[in-house]
């Protein structure tokens, strides 16, 4: 059983690719997913060839942030503004995360196509499959991604949020039902995956009074880690006063890090 920590936005900007490196550097974090249409693309690679973690290296599906790779989707409006932009309009609309024409759909698997085969080509192999704001796992980004399994070998699918213990019904039955389903389509899966909050509320939901920075609370990580595959998801970049950061919280806080650490 296993710990996997990824940075997320990797290539975002030159910062965000700064903030990575030093993360690994510092054994924060196991693997990255690389933006492949945002401008810090070409120097993220060169650092990951630099420092030795190009092997460690997947791919952050977008269609939500940036420019496209491809033309077809720009005139789509519920993805790209006018001025061909990602627009985020159907993330942001219930009914379009559920369902799309298949025009729509087709648009997104040849945008997903073109930034796999832009990964490829630029010499990463591992096909490690997550996506800016969890796009992926809404239904019509995800039978595009199957669609392109004719093409592609996934490594490995980041599964929807499930390290939690009480949820939306709905909500929590689609989730079962993707995740299956995600779990077929890759050669790799873990048991369960979330944000060092996430894991955190799982570990103390049965116990409100155990703080989170508490030795018995690192002692459920340790438990829970021995027994399960879980996969955190990081978001390094610095705040204005130079600190390496995840969301709101300085990375070298987030004790799960220490986690079968030297």
């Amino acid at each position: 059983m296993a710990l996997f920590v990824n940075a997320d936005d990797y290539g975002k900007n030159s910062s965000v690719n700064k903030a990575v490196c030093e993360a690994f550097e510092n054994k924060y974090i196991t693997s990255t997913t690389l933006m492949m249409n945002m401008p810090g693309v070409d120097e993220a690679y060169e650092l990951a060839v630099k420092n030795g973690y190009a092997d460690r290296v997947g791919i952050h599906l977008n269609i939500t942030e940036g420019i496209p790779i491809t033309n077809g989707i720009k005139n789509n409006p519920l993805i790209c503004s006018p001025d061909g932009s990602f627009n985020a309009a159907f993330y942001h609309n219930t009914k379009y995360r559920l369902y799309m024409d298949r025009q729509s759909i087709d648009q997104i698997r040849d945008e997903i196509d073109a930034q796999i085969s832009r990964f490829l080509e630029m010499g990463f192999k591992k096909l490690h499959i997550d996506s800016h704001h969890h796009v992926h796992t809404n239904y019509p980004v995800f039978c595009a991604i199957k669609e392109l399994k004719v093409k592609y070998d996934y490594d490995y699918i980041r599964l929807s949020r499930n390290l939690y213990r009480k949820g939306n019904f709905l909500n929590t039955v689609y989730k079962f039902f993707y995740n299956y389903g995600v779990r077929r389509l890759a050669k790799e899966s873990v048991d369960y995956f979330g944000s060092y909050e996430d894991l955190v509320a799982y570990l103390v939901a049965d116990n409100v009074k155990v703080d989170k920075y508490s030795g018995d609370a690192i002692k459920a990580m340790e438990k829970l880690v021995s027994e399960k595959d879980i996969e955190i998801m990081v978001h390094p970049f610095y705040n204005k006063g130079g600190i390496l950061m995840d969301t709101d919280l300085p990375m070298q806080e987030e004790r799960y890090l220490a986690i079968g650490k030297d």
